[in-house]
């Protein structure tokens, strides 16, 4: 999938252009800054990758970065939160934008437990093929990639 190039690509709703030759859905959505926002990428990431025919095993690994991914953004960012998914054909690539480091941490996410805290990342390094972060413009990037049978 590549090192991001920025944050200069627009991502439209059921966006698809063409990569050597077959098609790449890409889709995104703004995401509350609640805790109840990765349950919801979640539900929303399935629905768009079951549309497209991928595997159960893919999607429960795209869905376990959504999930990370949303999860540190709502605990530790400043809104707005935004989900892409990017689905080409080596892989699929979720990206998260966010508005920055927060001042301080959510209410909720202040009151774990260091026993329940720090385990996002180790499972990110799990599941993804490759990951990392960036930023342009005044936002922050995390993004993931799977890679994806041929």
């Amino acid at each position: 999938m590549g090192i991001p190039h920025g944050f200069s690509h627009q991502v439209r709703p059921g966006g698809r252009a063409q990569a050597a030759g077959r098609p790449v859905h890409r889709r995104a959505w703004l995401l509350c800054h609640r805790p109840e926002a990765a349950g919801l990428a979640r539900r929303r990431a399935r629905t768009f990758l079951e549309r497209r025919r991928m595997d159960q095993h893919t999607i429960d690994g795209v869905l376990l970065l959504v999930s990370e991914l949303v999860t540190n953004a709502v605990e530790h960012a400043r809104p707005p939160i935004v989900l892409h998914l990017h689905v080409g054909p080596r892989g699929i690539r979720v990206e998260v934008t966010d508005s920055g480091p927060a001042r301080r941490e959510a209410a909720w996410a202040a009151s774990c437990g260091p026993e329940e805290r720090g385990r996002g990342l180790r499972i990110i390094d799990e599941v993804a093929t490759a990951h990392g972060e960036g930023r342009a413009h005044h936002r922050a990037l995390h993004w993931a990639d799977l890679t994806t049978a041929a």
